[in-house]
């Protein structure tokens, strides 16, 4: 692709995602500021229609970009980072209302075992920083999660998975170490509309979707087409966390992360 014509597929993709309105030569030279007659950028915008990057939806109205030409653009544009990001969670329901997106924030409580109760060699109390568990009592078990004390919530589950703890293993699964929070939840459930779905739906609403999508950024096939996913670390509240964005690919993401960062 020449430089003009790069040039001007960046500046209708960005018209568009801010106004969600078809773009014509006319406006978009203008806004634009360049100088390249409205005719020559007509004549782009056919080559560029040809190629199938972008659409005309009525015969005299402007041109949109298709969800090719958006998919490319947001996998080199979009806001994300390699590093963790500083996220301000009072900001989210605004943003997320203000651009239409969906989002889910995952938030692990530190549950270190603090202590182990005995009760009368009847049961066992496991005592975290802001959950209790209770297990049958057993003299082998007792002396076991003794050289537990001090660990985390998730290396516990692990070493019990490794020595095959499987009656404690199920206990500390019922206990949740991680507080979710979900905006613009009326944003997603147009997927339950969409055949073949239903799953990722719940998958998200539970936050098991961070347990089967790592960071990065997705498109159809992990989502229904028309949309994008990012799932992306964060920062909140000086912790690590992990945030999981969806909406459509006409939506302003760029704008979602400049009101979102603290």
């Amino acid at each position: 692709m020449n430089h003009k014509k790069d040039l001007l597929l960046d500046g209708i993709i960005k018209r568009y995602i801010q106004s969600n309105e078809p773009i014509g030569s006319e406006s978009l030279k203008v806004s634009m500021s360049i100088k390249i007659s409205s005719a020559t950028i007509r004549n782009y915008f056919k080559t560029l229609s040809d190629e199938g990057i972008l659409t005309q939806t009525h015969i005299s109205s402007g041109r949109i970009p298709t969800n090719k030409a958006l998919k490319d653009y947001w996998r080199s544009h979009i806001p994300y980072k390699e590093n963790d990001i500083d996220i301000d969670i009072q900001k989210i329901q605004q943003a997320c209302q203000e651009m239409g997106v969906f989002c889910l924030i995952r938030e692990k409580k530190s549950q270190t075992l603090r202590e182990i109760i005995n009760h009368e060699n009847r049961f066992l109390i496991l005592v975290f920083e802001d959950n209790e568990i209770c297990v049958p009592f057993n003299h082998s078990i007792e002396r076991f999660l003794r050289e537990l004390l001090g660990l985390e919530f998730e290396d516990i589950k692990k070493i019990c998975s490794q020595v095959c703890a499987k009656a404690l293993l199920e206990k500390l699964n019922l206990a949740s170490d991680v507080i979710l929070h979900t905006f613009g939840i009326e944003f997603l459930s147009f997927i339950l509309k969409i055949r073949g779905f239903d799953r990722l739906f719940f998958e998200v609403i539970n936050g098991y979707i961070f347990d089967r999508l790592s960071r990065g950024v997705y498109f159809e096939n992990t989502i229904p087409e028309g949309s994008i996913a990012i799932v992306q670390n964060i920062n909140l509240n000086q912790k690590q966390a992990q945030m999981f964005c969806m909406g459509e690919l006409s939506k302003n993401y760029t704008s979602f992360y400049e009101k979102i960062v603290a």
